[in-house]
């Protein structure tokens, strides 16, 4: 399909496109997904724990292929200490706009199967990222120190 001519049709359009270019590539996110919410909803111990062990080895591959372009990112900045941009006061300087765009592009793909992988649509992030923007706002409304952290992380598995 070739896409160079299809507008922005929101992120839903995204999902289809990033599964097929996975599956092309060996891993099939979506299927994993599925099988994810199929495991889960069926309440099988067995076949959850070997859904469960499949979907986090593809999880760890993807986040360290996200752990990556996030490293090829910060390559696009001024970020060494001890280079004459730092002495000059332009330490974290962006320097190549374009590459960074991609980069954040590169960091979108492995994001989206992340999120294919553990089940997550269109509608579920739109969803959960209500819910946990409702929790950021209340933790900025209050104040909250990074020691009060691990009293409030209930608050993220009541997400829903």
């Amino acid at each position: 399909m070739d896409q160079s001519d299809a507008g922005p049709d929101g992120l839903e359009a995204l999902w289809p496109l990033q599964a097929e270019l996975n599956k092309k590539a060996g891993l099939d996110t979506a299927a994993l997904g599925r099988a994810l919410r199929e495991a889960e909803s069926a309440g099988s111990l067995d076949q959850a724990g070997e859904v469960r062990l499949a979907v986090g080895r593809a999880l760890k591959n993807y986040l360290d292929a996200l752990s990556a372009e996030c490293h090829e990112l910060q390559e696009c900045l001024s970020w060494k200490h001890w280079y004459r941009e730092a002495k000059e006061g332009r330490q974290h300087q962006l320097q190549d706009v374009q590459n960074a765009r991609v980069e954040a592009i590169d960091m979108l793909f492995f994001w989206i199967s992340i999120c294919q992988l553990l089940g997550l649509d269109c509608g579920d992030v739109y969803r959960l990222y209500a819910a946990k923007l409702g929790i950021n706002h209340r933790r900025q409304d209050q104040a909250r120190t990074q020691a009060e952290h691990a009293d409030h992380e209930q608050e993220n598995r009541d997400v829903v």
